[in-house]
């Protein structure tokens, strides 16, 4: 029967007969009413606490310094300031505390049972600590690799942390009020109508994340585009009720996740996994200096390497055709070349050997409809920068060309309203 109690006791009760024996190795017998025994029990515990704390702190830091080597120092600095081995090494003398603090004062006594109860929720407090410093160094340790910017990460990280939190809460309470958690669960479902109703935005959040990982809708990494909350940049963080947004401006926006299951948004991951990004711009015609191709102008245009070929094509074609009009037909039914049709036919052949411009993907050079603005000249292609910065340049670098050659074909921009007042 003995050994039976012994079995059953619980781990801290024997750390505290475990230094009570270390007492005894002094002749030091431990009696519940000596105020000495419970200052040579103190210092004891005191003595064992320390040595414990700096053993298992040293063992940990070597763990975790082997562990992040080949980590660059970004990292582990972050690393170090999560302070792990301290926040581990702390949990044993914390134990040692509490199985003497159950020796030295009785849980039978108003006290002892104060004691407990704020030791118990101690104790909770650096469990759950030490437990988001393991998750929050997993995270970091694994955010660099290559699946990682797929994962909602912090999202599934908060979903533990909140899950060890209720557990822990649960689990304390019942210890606490001596009651089983089965029967705290029970009355907490009574109130589950007012928490849903106080808590419905966090709910909700909760699920429009879950919706968000689940879908891969979005990821860390990602360029997303949010027009009607003026939100355009890079995804810095997705958690369960929000998205961390790092704007082109370097300002911060935080969404929350319900927002982009609701509402539409762009993300341009596409554009990075195909390696692959669009050009679609427009040049305003003045619809004055659109002409016929004259025979001076026709020769010099044979010039340009870009051009030899469809020329000699296009005039074949054309003298085809006019040599079935009548003889006597006016020159004005003649089918002939015009400037535009060249420049249009320019654009594309240059599009379409330039390094920058992918050419399995659509190239194209179209008319639109006329405006005020004159006759928009739609170039739409894609280049293989996907890049912002040199995106911008390769697109900057062709419409130079494109302006530059455009008097070559006698051709002219609309000129702004101003400019012409």
């Amino acid at each position: 029967m003995e050994n039976e109690q012994v079995v059953t006791e619980p781990i801290v009760e024997h750390l505290g007969h475990f230094l009570i024996d270390l007492l005894s190795l002094f002749s030091i017998t431990f009696d519940r009413s000596s105020f000495i025994a419970d200052i040579a029990l103190f210092v004891v515990t005191l003595l064992v606490a320390a040595f414990t704390y700096l053993v298992v702190r040293h063992f940990m830091r070597r763990f975790i310094h082997t562990s992040s080597q080949h980590y660059n120092a970004k990292t582990k600095l972050t690393i170090k300031r999560k302070h792990l081995p301290e926040k581990v090494s702390v949990l044993f003398p914390y134990y040692l505390f509490m199985s003497t603090s159950e020796l030295i004062v009785p849980k039978t006594t108003i006290p002892g049972q104060l004691i407990d109860g704020v030791m118990e929720i101690g104790a909770a407090i650096l469990v759950l600590r030490t437990l988001f410093a393991v998750f929050d160094l997993l995270l970091i340790m694994v955010a660099n690799k290559h699946f990682a910017h797929r994962l909602p990460l912090h999202g599934i990280v908060q979903f533990f942390k909140l899950s060890f939190v209720a557990l822990a809460a649960l689990i304390t309470t019942s210890h606490i009020l001596d009651r089983t958690p089965i029967y705290l669960i029970s009355g907490v479902s009574v109130m589950a109508g007012m928490l849903a109703f106080i808590m419905k935005d966090t709910i909700l959040g909760f699920i429009a994340g879950i919706q968000l990982a689940a879908n891969k809708m979005i990821s860390t990494g990602e360029w997303i585009q949010l027009d009607n909350h003026k939100v355009d940049g890079t995804v810095q963080e997705v958690t369960l009720t929000t998205v961390k947004v790092k704007n082109w401006d370097n300002t911060i926006a935080m969404i929350p996740s319900q927002t982009l299951v609701s509402e539409p948004f762009i993300n341009w991951y596409g554009v990075d996994e195909t390696g692959a990004r669009r050009i679609k711009r427009a040049i305003f015609i003045d619809a004055e200096t659109i002409s016929f191709v004259d025979a001076d102008m026709l020769e010099h245009m044979g010039k340009f390497r870009l051009l030899k070929s469809y020329i000699v094509r296009k005039q074949q074609e054309i003298e085809e055709y006019n040599q079935t009009l009548p003889q006597d037909s006016d020159p004005i039914n003649f089918r002939r070349l015009t400037n535009l049709g060249c420049f249009r036919e320019y654009i594309a052949s240059y599009l379409s050997t330039h390094p920058a411009v992918i050419k399995d993907l659509t190239i194209v050079v179209r008319q639109l409809e006329s405006n005020r603005f004159g006759l928009p000249l739609e170039v739409y292609c894609y280049v293989n920068k996907t890049n912002i910065k040199d995106y911008e340049r390769a697109q900057a670098d062709l419409f130079d060309h494109i302006y530059s050659i455009m008097k070559e074909f006698d051709l002219k921009t609309v000129k702004p309203i101003s400019a012409i007042h």
